[in-house]
């Protein structure tokens, strides 16, 4: 029985990257960042695009730090540029827990958004989503190149 299993979770581990597409997984930094009534000295945003069983998977979160005082927004929320060439281009939403300045990254869990709202316009746009065939493609040629922030 132990064999068989061994067997099955190997296959599993080999076979699962092979249905993985995605933008990816990285992290990027901006410095001084306006942030409602704060500055973040620093931003970085961590991520991992990926997808499960024809599905896409969206994790991320962020960390800050600052010389001032302050409390960002709880509303924060980070959007992910994901381009394939200089004018297909669209926003993935993370909307981690905002965490205190100078404390590391907010929670986040992995989530899983229909296709027809992966990719997104941002801000005022962010209703204006790609429909699936243009999601997906997108996710499966584009990468990561830029974020914003809004709250």
């Amino acid at each position: 029985m132990h064999l068989f299993k061994n067997l099955v979770i190997t296959f599993v581990l080999m076979t699962s990257s092979l249905f993985a597409v995605g933008p990816g997984s990285d992290s990027m930094t901006k410095y001084n960042v306006r942030i409602g009534n704060c500055t973040a000295d620093s931003l970085t945003v961590k991520w991992r695009l990926d997808s499960l069983m024809g599905e896409p998977t969206v994790s991320g979160s962020f960390k800050w730090d600052s010389y001032d005082d302050c409390r960002l927004p709880s509303s924060t929320k980070i959007w992910l540029k994901v381009s394939s060439g200089s004018n297909f281009y669209g926003y993935v939403k993370l909307s981690p827990v905002t965490p205190k300045a100078n404390r590391g990254y907010g929670y986040n869990t992995t989530g899983s958004p229909n296709w027809n709202s992966a990719i997104c316009g941002w801000g005022n746009q962010s209703h204006q989503c790609f429909d699936s065939s243009q999601a997906k493609s997108l996710w499966k040629q584009g990468s990561v190149t830029d974020f914003e922030v809004s709250w």
